[in-house]
């Protein structure tokens, strides 16, 4: 049984005559990326969001890492490239945002040992990353409470962690400053007439639009597939545990040991891991191992309590490119499906409008 879409935020208008009429579907940070470039220059925009509150969305269950450090440059050049392209659309973002929800500035990693850790540094200098070199000492300077710091380790200043689920809400609400409409509803199908798309079915409610534009993840294939469309998406599942401590005294972004780890903004500590291989009944488990290894690491004497642990599949595209682009034989719909998406979602946002109001 379907229900009729109700204001998620603030009502439907119509659009005004002349303007591009938008509609985004999906209201993590992806879509709220593209709602808010869209409207920004000048978009007829509403935005479609199903569930705004679930916490097994890609993005709710994002660890939250913005750098050039997260990943080699060798491991994927193309993606090491775009990543540092991307970076430069957070620089404008504070000055249009206001203050972003940053949990911590400054990025601290080092691998199994001293070598590995040097090689990685060097590779990162070598690419223009603005990473530096630091000894025992100077991390204990950097993470006083660290149980034992290791003798070498890479320091990335620019890297910064920000609450995913909260800098989506930020440009959710800069898109309605803009004039963005935003519903909440579950969208049905989208509509085609001719050879062209004409707007979504939500909820049994036909909702026109000039283009649509597909930023929901791995629901997007679903909806794609309603206009006979494919897209080369597959699942790949992450978890991100959040911990409650008051006295853990981190405050920066860890990456040790395949641990990753960083303060959050509201007090407590974000880890990530892999997902288990006997799915949710080894939640127990990994919560058990992950508090156990962040005592370790920062000399806690009683492990920190878990206070939530979440699985989201996380959208991937079949050749790793970003996929941010009009798909199919029929106009008006488009694709906007990325990871790591916090990092590329202003870039791809800002791609997304011009492309989309360029064909207009």
């Amino acid at each position: 049984m379907t229900s009729t879409p109700t204001p998620l935020l603030n009502s439907y208008s119509p659009s005004i005559p002349g303007r591009a009429k938008v509609i985004v579907v999906g209201g993590g940070v992806m879509g709220a990326s593209a709602a808010w470039n869209l409207a920004k220059a000048g978009a007829a925009v509403t935005l479609v969001e199903s569930d705004p509150d679930s916490r097994s969305t890609a993005t709710a269950s994002s660890f939250g890492w913005v750098g050039a450090s997260a990943s080699n440059p060798s491991d994927n050049p193309a993606a090491f490239a775009l990543r540092l392209k991307a970076l430069e659309a957070f620089a404008a973002l504070e000055g249009q945002l206001g203050p972003l929800p940053i949990a911590t500035r400054g990025a601290l990693l080092w691998l199994s040992n001293e070598e590995e850790t040097a090689a990685m540094i060097a590779e990162h200098q070598s690419a223009g990353t603005r990473m530096e070199r630091l000894l025992r000492a100077q991390i204990s300077d950097k993470e006083p409470m660290l149980a034992e710091a290791p003798p070498l380790a890479a320091w990335a200043p620019d890297d910064f962690a920000l609450e995913p689920a909260a800098f989506a809400r930020q440009l959710l609400a800069g898109a309605q400053d803009f004039g963005a409409s935003i519903l909440q509803g579950t969208v049905d199908a989208v509509e085609v007439t001719g050879s062209r798309v004409s707007g979504l079915s939500v909820g049994g409610q036909r909702l026109t639009a000039d283009t649509v534009v597909l930023a929901n993840g791995l629901g997007a294939q679903a909806l794609a597939s309603t206009a006979g469309v494919h897209l080369p998406i597959h699942p790949s599942p992450a978890v991100v545990l959040r911990f409650r401590t008051e006295a853990h005294g981190l405050r920066h972004l860890l990456c040790a040991d395949d641990m990753e780890l960083r303060p959050s903004l509201g007090g407590g500590l974000v880890s990530t891991a892999d997902y288990p291989a006997n799915a949710e009944s080894g939640f127990p488990g990994l919560a058990a191992r992950s508090a156990d290894a962040i005592a370790h690491l920062l000399g806690l004497t009683v492990a920190p309590a878990l206070i939530s642990i979440a699985a989201a599949q996380r959208p991937m595209t079949t050749d790793g490119e970003p996929l941010c682009a009009y798909v199919g034989e029929i106009d008006g719909l488009f694709a906007l499906v990325a990871h790591p998406g916090v990092i590329l979602a202003p870039f791809l946002g800002q791609l997304c409008a011009t492309s989309v109001l360029g064909r207009c």
